[in-house]
Parts: structure tokens; C-alpha cells; sequence
């Protein structure tokens, strides 16, 4: 199994897992001649499909988290934003099933190193964007040791910090080019949003609330609403600052490409004692598939290779699978252990490297 480009996609393809629409799939794994598809889901906001080949054959891309638990979240809070647009209390109570099941799931793959791409289409991004950022909020808290009944109000806080986001105008949240100064200020709202929303509910603590209106924030002071610092943030509230930024960059926006993993470290490390906390941003990093399995990467002899396996002591030297000379012409396969082979190294990741064909494109244009 392995990522592919939808515009990448070729007849022998064949989908390898399920992409959703609303909620329901729109393809079903195990779809063949899967390129006939491309410019649907092109149209749908689709960038990336999961696919078996003879190239990728025998590579396993692990789940921290499954499939049906995701999507399973997500059609709650579906659900939860509708009771809301109709003006009617919500029951957190319904989260508390999805969000066990959640937490059990990634407490049993607490080896597996994280790597969630979620190919449901454009459409459905606030409501994966929330269930990732638990998932990520997850990880971090089980890395700190955190006592299950903390866990489990930290995932419903997570789940639900951006319920806010309900009441902007869609046109604004959903807009391709740069917001103007108003629809920035408007955007930044969806915290008070959010938390006015949560604070009346039921069975959901005072910290978890406290998420939806925190999570913005920063150590520095430059985050927003209150543009709180240091101690006064909540623990809580810098780890779902962490595990949101991760997802935001690492996902596919309307206005903007999602960013390669190994770039999205590079810049919570950045962050990390400024504006984000230090001990989140280094137990997440921890977790994280730097070059997730079954991605493809070049290397520093001019090869290019697909992902295998992780090497979580060296998360920055996987398992590869050389696929492809440095002409780009298939090549007998053959495995290199980068743990072990320390003259090889991976010089680019797949999205580094589709980047830079977009930018050459648009140069010769």
C-alpha cells in the first residue's frame, strides 16, 4: 500500500482504502482502474488516495486509530453541529462511547508511530481537523503519563474545541484566497464562539470547556482572545495548541497545500519554548512518523524510494524501498535499512518533492 497523487493515478491502480463524502463512502477500497476517478476527486478537494500496486506490495501503513472510530466521531459531531445551527442544547453524552473507543484504541497501539492521512474530501476537514486533533491530544497526554479519567476530558474538550466555527460565515471559513483584516477578526471569534456554546453543557468539565476557548492561545502572550501567557494557560489547553497546529499544517486547507510531515516538526520545533510548550511539542514529536510508511521519499544518491517501516529510535531513518533510479526509470526493487546503511540518507519527502515539480511548472508557464 502506498500515497499516490490523485492526478498521479494510473490503470493498475487499486483504491486501497475507503474515501468518504458526507459522511459516507463515496469510493470503496479495493476499487479497480482507480485513475478513472481522478478528476472526481480532484473536484472533491481529493489530493491523495491510498492504492495497492506491484511496487507497494507487502507495505502495511498501521492505524493508531481505526478507520470506522474516525469516521464513527466524526458523524457525532456532524450530528452535534446540526443540533446546534438549530438552536438546540447537544448532548455531550454521545461522545462519550466514539471517544472511549478512541482512547482504548490508541492505549492498545501505543508502539505504533502516528501517521494519519485522512483522504476524505474537502468538505469534511472541520470534522476530521477535530477528531485529529484529539487523536494528536491523545498521544501527547498518554506520553505524559496522564491518569485515564484526565484522557478522556481531554479528548471530549479536543473533539469539540472548535464547535464555535458553527456560527462563522462559511464563506469567510471556507475562503481560497487571503482573508481581509475583518474576516480575520471574524475567524478569530470562534473560541468565545465555541466556549459559549459549551459552557452550559452537562457531564463535560470545567478544563475540557475551558479548551474551546484557550486553545489559540500562546506561552509568549501572541496568541488570542485574551492573549494569555506562561501559567496561565491551562495544561490542557497546550496540548491541544500543539496537537491543532500539527493538524492544521499537516492537512490540506482550502487556501493552502498540506505541509510534509518533517516540515511541520521542523516548525513546531521552532515554536517549541516560545509560543508552544516544550514537553507537548517534544511528546508528540516522539510519536510522529517523520516519513510515514508507504510515502515515497528521494534519497541522497539520487534514488527514489517508497517508505516501508519505521525505525522509531532514528524516526529520521526509516525502512525504504528503492523503486526508481536517478533518471526516474523503474528499477528492480531492493531494500535499504537506513539505520543500518548510514552513507544513504533521505533528502526529500514526497510532498517536498511534488512541491517543487508545482513550482517548476509554474515557471515554465
Amino acid at each position: 500500500m502506498r500515497l499516490v497523487l490523485t492526478e498521479n493515478l494510473t490503470p493498475e491502480m487499486t483504491l486501497a482504502r475507503n474515501v468518504y463524502k458526507m459522511g459516507c463512502v463515496y469510493l470503496k477500497a479495493g476499487q479497480r482502474n482507480i485513475s478513472k476517478y481522478s478528476e472526481r476527486l480532484k473536484d472533491l478537494g481529493v489530493d491523495y488516495v491510498y492504492i495497492h500496486d506491484e511496487a507497494s506490495e507487502g507495505i502495511e501503513i498501521p492505524e493508531v486509530v481505526s478507520e470506522g472510530t474516525r469516521h464513527k466521531c466524526q458523524d457525532v459531531l456532524r450530528e452535534t453541529f446540526t443540533t446546534i445551527e438549530n438552536n438546540s442544547p447537544i448532548d455531550v453524552n454521545m461522545f462519550k462511547t466514539p471517544v472511549n473507543t478512541l482512547m482504548n484504541e490508541i492505549m492498545y497501539n501505543n508502539d505504533v508511530q502516528v501517521s494519519l492521512t485522512d483522504i476524505s474530501s474537502m468538505d469534511e476537514y472541520t470534522f476530521g481537523h477535530s477528531v485529529s486533533t484529539a487523536v494528536y491530544s491523545l498521544i501527547i497526554g498518554q506520553e505524559l503519563k496522564l491518569p485515564k479519567e484526565q484522557l478522556q476530558e481531554l479528548a471530549m474538550g479536543a473533539i469539540l474545541h472548535d464547535v464555535g466555527k458553527v456560527r462563522l460565515d462559511s464563506r469567510v471559513l471556507f475562503k481560497e484566497t487571503k482573508l481581509t483584516d475583518a474576516e480575520f477578526e471574524q475567524i478569530r471569534k470562534h473560541p468565545e464562539y465555541s466556549f459559549e456554546i459549551l459552557k452550559y453543557c452537562r457531564n463535560l468539565s470545567n478544563d475540557a470547556k475551558m479548551i474551546s476557548f484557550t486553545h489559540h492561545e500562546r506561552l509568549d502572550g501572541t496568541g488570542y482572545p485574551r492573549h494569555l501567557k506562561g501559567d496561565q494557560l491551562p495544561l490542557f489547553s497546550r496540548i491541544v495548541a500543539v496537537a491543532d497546529v500539527y493538524d492544521a499544517l499537516s492537512t490540506n486547507r482550502c487556501y493552502r497545500n498540506a505541509w510534509p510531515v518533517n516540515k511541520v516538526v521542523d516548525f513546531l520545533t521552532k515554536l517549541s519554548g516560545t509560543e508552544l510548550d516544550n514537553e507537548m511539542v517534544a511528546a508528540l514529536i516522539k510519536k510522529v512518523a517523520i516519513f510515514p510508511n508507504g510515502t515515497e521519499v528521494k534519497l541522497s544518491d539520487g534514488s527514489f524510494a517508497l517508505v516501508v517501516s519505521q525505525n522509531a529510535q532514528m524516526p529520521f531513518r526509516p525502512v525504504v524501498r528503492v523503486i526508481r533510479d536517478a533518471d526516474m526509470m523503474p528499477i528492480r526493487p531492493y531494500t535499504i535499512d537506513l539505520i543500518k546503511d548510514l552513507n544513504i540518507t533521505i533528502v526529500a519527502s514526497q510532498m517536498e518533492l511534488e512541491m517543487e515539480e508545482e513550482d517548476q511548472k509554474k515557471i515554465v508557464i
